[in-house]
């Protein structure tokens, strides 16, 4: 069986589409997202006490009680992590350091946390962002309610 240009090109040409509509997808996602609310470009590593995970790169959406943390390649609506704003706090502050130098946008700050998800789990997180963001991130963080950071079940159903 003998091929001719034309078929190569055909299948070529679907692949060029299947680039350009994955490409759109993930374009008209993210200004979906950016348009429900304040939003910012965030690293996100979970378990911090082992340092062989690796970094998510992402997008963290602020809500009225929550941080919502989108995977960048993906296509999903939902987010992958929900952290409660009130049970958030903040326990260091640094700069990346070694191979993160690399793996994380440049001049990012990052910030540990230890938070309890939407499901009521606690988790040690650590947010990489922009000093801007970082700004943003904990002005969210302070204006919540006061007394909303020491009640004693950060759980909300």
């Amino acid at each position: 069986m003998t091929r001719t240009i034309g078929d190569i090109l055909d299948g070529a040409g679907w692949i060029v589409v299947l680039v350009v509509v994955g490409l759109t997808a993930f374009l008209f996602r993210r200004t979906t997202l950016r348009r429900r609310g304040a939003t910012m470009n965030c690293g996100l590593r979970i378990g911090t006490e082992l340092p062989a995970r690796g970094w998510h790169i992402g997008l963290a959406r602020f809500t009225n009680e929550d941080l919502e943390w989108y995977r960048l390649l993906s296509l999903s609506f939902q987010p992958k992590w929900t952290l409660v704003r009130r049970s958030t706090e903040i326990s260091a502050r640094r700069y990346p350091r070694g191979a993160e130098v690399l793996g994380l946008p440049h001049s990012s700050v990052v910030v540990a946390c230890d938070v309890i998800t939407r499901q009521g789990d606690p988790v040690d997180i650590e947010l990489a962002m922009s000093e801007a963001a970082l700004t943003g991130f904990l002005a969210w963080i302070e204006s919540s309610a006061p007394g909303a950071h020491t009640h004693p079940d950060t759980r909300v159903t």
